[in-house]
């Protein structure tokens, strides 16, 4: 079965989203020099620097030919990688290396990505707290849901990079003052690196693994479609996580005002953003006018706590999500039932029939980061501390729309 559905000869990295073929991929010398010939010295790899504005000193990228000659501004001339897939021989030291590279850019690549590995993206207007939900995603990945599926979830780069940004956020909301991050810059055609995930568990006698990513654009790189268009990612992605504000929509607006959490007044309406979103994706996988997007897509209203008044008391969106490992479609779809109808009470009937004409396989949702309103003046978390609702609700629903986790649905 997990065959069948990951049948594929080529993924994307899921550092920089580019094209990549797992079985063709460049390789970092290993610093291990062959017996008698100078070892290879760490220094800023040129890719990184232009991608990333990366500078760190690292061993250098395995290349083509021999030694090149030295370039007029005294970097190494350019020169093809040399790809392969297990290992290759550095040509400048001798020595062998397995360390496995990104071509594109130079990321390392987890030792379990695979072309079946999936990519999601988090994208959403401006307000809709998508760093905060992610900030908090990435501590219950690590923790609650990996108790929950017996698996070991970890970042392959540890506390550095965009993961580590996003472990400081939440120690900084729990454990120190209480501060919000700051919104999100716009990225526009600069790429930043994402937080990458590694999923591991036992399927009977076998370890299953898969490789995920999610990227952190700001609202505003998705709510233009001249601006969506530089979102690479959103093409690539296996899978997108939509998150609106719920203050955005029409019939809320007074709501947010009483509470100090108006839109900013340049704010698109939530339908600006999946607009963009609809219209990249319809051009990076050829959708015909009369077909739907198979990509799937979970739409998720976020800062739910706010509006628990209108979700009856014994309903399952408030109860916490599940703790046997198994997604729970018949509760997740009763969820997506009501959310539906709050949206069309809140104004937001043409964003339901944009999803329904359009895609073919999409999810509403209904989470909390925080689980109590905060201060949004302030942007300081609730004095009650955070309390986090189902917030791996989303993810799950994609990792089981792909057969990666039991679904009772299934």
């Amino acid at each position: 079965m997990l065959s069948s559905l990951f049948a594929k000869r080529r993924t994307a990295c899921p550092y920089c989203y580019q094209d990549l073929d797992v079985n063709q991929v460049a390789f970092r010398c290993s610093g291990m020099g062959a017996p008698g010939r100078p070892a290879c010295e760490p220094a800023p790899d040129p890719k990184r620097r232009q991608l990333f504005n990366d500078t760190e000193p690292v061993l250098p990228a395995i290349r083509k030919g021999a030694v090149p000659q030295q370039g007029a501004a005294g970097s190494p001339a350019e020169s093809a990688d040399l790809l392969g897939r297990e290992s290759v021989t550095c040509g400048d030291c001798g020595g062998q290396s397995g360390v496995r590279l990104c071509p594109a850019c130079h990321s390392l690549l987890p030792r379990s990505l695979a072309n079946d590995s999936p990519l999601f993206g988090l994208v959403g207007a401006p307000n809709s707290g998508k760093t905060v939900l992610l900030s908090r995603l990435h501590k219950e990945l690590t923790s609650s849901v990996a108790r929950r599926f017996d698996a070991s979830i970890v970042a392959p780069g540890g506390e550095s990079g965009f993961a580590g940004e996003l472990a400081r956020y939440e120690e900084e909301m729990s454990k120190g003052r209480g501060e919000l991050p700051q919104k999100t810059g716009k990225t526009g055609a600069k790429k930043k690196p994402p937080a990458v995930y590694e999923w591991k568990y036992r399927r009977g006698r076998t370890t299953s693994a898969t490789i995920f990513s999610f990227y952190d654009s700001a609202g505003e790189d998705v709510s233009r479609q001249e601006e969506t268009m530089k979102q690479q990612y959103l093409g690539q992605s296996s899978g997108i996580i939509l998150l609106l504000d719920p203050f955005s929509f029409p019939e809320n607006i007074a709501r947010a005002e009483q509470r100090g959490a108006n839109p900013e007044a340049d704010s698109d309406l939530p339908e600006s953003v999946l607009n963009g979103i609809t219209y990249v994706l319809q051009t990076a996988h050829s959708i015909k006018r009369s077909k739907r997007i198979r990509v799937p897509l979970a739409v998720v209203i976020s800062k739910i706590d706010a509006f628990l008044d209108q979700v009856p008391q014994h309903h399952p969106l408030r109860k916490p999500g599940g703790t046997d490992g198994v997604f729970d479609e018949a509760e997740s779809q009763d969820n997506h039932e009501h959310i539906k109808s709050m949206v069309e009470r809140w104004g937001g009937d043409g964003l339901l029939r944009k999803l329904e004409h359009e895609y073919a396989n999409y999810r509403l949702f209904g989470v909390s980061a925080l689980g109590a309103e905060p201060d949004y003046r302030a942007r300081t978390v609730n004095a009650r501390g955070v309390l986090p609702h189902r917030v791996p609700d989303p993810l799950l629903w994609l990792m089981a729309t792909r057969g990666f986790i039991p679904s009772n649905g299934k």
